[in-house]
């Protein structure tokens, strides 16, 4: 195929920016998957699920203090009555008032063991929240990563979304530079050999398989201007010249 009217490097300069196109949706796609922000973030609900059961904990006990608490009350001021009865004198009969006196030793025996069940609940109390700050610290310390990561990878982001959008620009610009016919056979290699439908034939080396062809073969390509196939990866080969280590640098970065 002879295609003197067009530069035959624009074939590789597309294909260069297929290249780095590709990479750079690669490099884009690994950084919203990120695992190790996906290690903290879940490291981080593990957290909070954690502060959540030990606060439904404490206000459990609490709850369960607060009840105790006023029982306790309701039964020392039973005992305060019984009592003021007592010293008032106005009760006659010694039934009564043993009656009184064993209810008052009765109530202050329960009254004990609630005030021992408060004890143990306050300490249960005390454990959780040492808990509950212990977690709060570990909390905080993942979520900083996290946020660290998140503008990290947000800025990476922003740098490899302008570059993709200045390589998807160069490609639109190239390929008006192109015939139709090889951009279509162009496309069509592309897709059967894993993306990678141009090379450039270096002394006798196939740039884009990396083999060598035989010297008869490398004889009969010597023309700059044609288009030629490898025979063994079957892509579209374009003879070396001094411009290509330009092209080269131009998408190196």
């Amino acid at each position: 195929m002879n295609n003197k009217n067009f530069d035959l490097l624009n074939l590789y300069r597309l294909q260069l920016s297929d290249n780095k196109i590709s990479f750079l949706e690669k490099e884009i796609e690994k950084l919203k998957s990120n695992e190790e922000l996906k290690a903290r973030e879940e490291e981080l609900n593990e957290s909070i699920a954690t502060i959540n059961n030990l606060s439904a904990s404490y206000n459990e006990l609490e709850k369960e203090r607060k009840r105790l608490d006023d029982e306790l009350s309701m039964r020392n001021e039973k005992i305060k009555k019984n009592e003021q009865k007592l010293s008032s004198g106005t009760l006659t009969s010694t039934r009564e008032i043993v009656s009184y006196q064993e209810e008052i030793v009765s109530i202050k025996k329960l009254n004990e063991d609630i005030e021992n069940k408060i004890i143990e609940i306050m300490i249960k109390i005390d454990d959780i929240n040492e808990l509950i700050k212990s977690e709060n610290d570990k909390k905080e310390k993942i979520s900083s990563h996290v946020n660290k990561l998140k503008e990290e990878i947000s800025s990476n982001m922003h740098v490899l979304e302008e570059k993709l959008k200045k390589y998807k620009e160069k490609k639109e610009y190239v390929i008006q530079l192109i015939p139709e016919d090889l951009i279509i056979k162009y496309n069509e290699i592309k897709e059967k050999r894993g993306g990678i439908a141009v090379g450039i034939l270096k002394e006798r080396m196939c740039m884009a398989c990396n083999m060598e062809i035989s010297a008869g073969e490398a004889i009969k390509m010597n023309d700059l201007n044609e288009i030629y196939k490898c025979p063994t990866c079957r892509r579209m080969i374009i003879k070396y010249r001094e411009e290509v280590d330009l092209i080269n640098e131009e998408f190196k970065e």
